[in-house]
């Protein structure tokens, strides 16, 4: 694996809501939480997660590896890729990818796991703040990355959209492909466990679906919220040509007692019929003649 080095530069968005020294403070304890819910992970002493990739299944989403198609050659980036299970199965399916968190120890638990699975030498994984991108990736592809992927539960941790799509946009190369895997901004307004009555069939709304100035307090973290329009506003404004957005009544996670699982690996409710992931995939814009 390419050594990516890490990037410590984590001042902010470039938001006009709150100060850049507000935002390097959020995006701090953002950082220090994930640094201390990985720090006890290793591949020695793995999770169900990284034992099911070791054993050889693909960390991706069905719906994913459908909707994205068939990556063999490409390079791809990972936008806030976790401990790397995902980016690592788009490297089982032929692309050299590029991992970016800004949490260090989850950059160290990809790097090892990559060393374990056999892909040193298609995955690089770099610690950088994702407003911070492209440029604290070293030797990134000249023109930018063929595909660029995001996948659920990314965006509560990001303020400002604008900026988050004018980086996939700088990402991608022209004609390159987008692809967002998130939880439904539904979903996200629902109750954490989507109501404590869920499994008598009531649901309760108990976070803002719309943007706020000010993060929703979770413990010791700092989470956004953004609409579904607003999300594919700020895609369509950095450039990005909208191929499909598709709505999915099923979850990646079970989120309460009243979701039972699909032959998939899904979960969905029989009860409820609400949308609970969004996909979005799109092309970057070719520039117009003389630009």
């Amino acid at each position: 694996m390419r050594d990516g080095g890490d990037r410590t530069s984590d001042d902010g968005s470039g938001s006009d809501r709150v100060s850049n020294r507000d935002l390097s403070a959020r995006f701090e304890a953002n950082r220090e939480h994930w640094e201390r819910m990985v720090e006890p992970v290793s591949v020695a002493d793995g999770t169900a997660e990284i034992e099911a990739f070791l054993d050889g299944e693909s960390a991706l989403l069905p719906v994913q590896r459908r909707e994205v198609g068939d990556v063999t050659g490409d390079s791809l980036l990972d936008l806030q890729c976790s401990i790397g299970t995902r980016t690592l199965s788009w490297a089982r399916a032929g692309a050299t990818v590029t991992g970016v968190d800004i949490s260090g120890e989850s950059v160290r638990v990809a790097r090892e796991l990559a060393a374990a699975a056999g892909l040193t030498d298609d995955a690089t994984f770099v610690r950088a703040n994702v407003y911070d991108l492209p440029g604290a990736i070293p030797e990134a592809p000249d023109g930018g990355y063929d595909t660029v992927v995001s996948n659920f539960g990314v965006l509560c941790w990001l303020p400002d959209l604008d900026r988050w799509a004018e980086v996939v946009a700088e990402s991608l190369t022209p004609g390159g492909t987008f692809h967002l895997a998130e939880h439904h901004p539904i979903a996200t307004a629902l109750s954490d466990d989507l109501g404590d009555g869920a499994a008598a069939g009531d649901i309760s709304v108990e976070h803002p679906y719309f943007s706020t100035d000010e993060p929703v307090a979770d413990g010791d973290t700092h989470k956004w919220t953004h609409g579904l329009g607003e999300i594919l506003t700020a895609l369509v404004g950095a450039g990005i040509d909208l191929q499909h957005v598709h709505e999915h009544s099923f979850s990646p996670i079970r989120r309460s007692e009243a979701m039972v699982e699909d032959d998939e690996g899904s979960w969905r409710f029989e009860g409820h019929d609400l949308p609970l992931l969004v996909t979005v995939t799109g092309t970057r814009r070719e520039p117009a003649v003389g630009e």
